[in-house]
């Protein structure tokens, strides 16, 4: 059975081991999650993810096709292609860096970075 002496000591330990947050500060977070969307390999948009908040529709019309990309909160998916396989809406959402959507037939490539991985200057807002 613990007594009361049991019980201090565990919160005395609980206390401690807060203690390196309280110096050292919190773990940095992923600062700036940002989409880039590519069409035959060459930049098309970077669409901002991080503290998206709503739900923003783009329709791309290119030579090889239509796709309908969403972004809705932090996260970006293709919802619709006229492309005959449509694989890329089933592949969902992606939010996290290194995730990647791809339509090949309409060589549409959605890949998800940080700002880590470009300056943050390049970020265009997705208006």
């Amino acid at each position: 059975m613990p007594n009361k002496w049991d019980a201090l000591l565990i919160l005395f330990l609980l206390i401690l081991s807060c203690i390196p947050i309280a110096i050292f500060g919190q773990p940095a977070q992923a600062s700036g999650i940002y989409a880039e969307v590519t069409i035959d390999g060459e930049l098309y948009k970077r669409i901002p993810l991080t503290a998206h908040h709503g739900h923003d529709e783009m329709d791309i019309h290119t030579k090889y096709g239509s796709n309908t990309v969403v972004v809705e909160d932090e996260t970006i998916a293709i919802t619709d292609a006229d492309c005959p396989d449509r694989i890329c809406v089933s592949m969902g959402k992606a939010s996290k860096p290194g995730n990647i959507i791809v339509c090949l037939p309409h060589k549409l490539v959605i890949e998800v970075k940080s700002s880590t991985d470009a300056p943050a200057s390049d970020i265009i807002p997705a208006h």
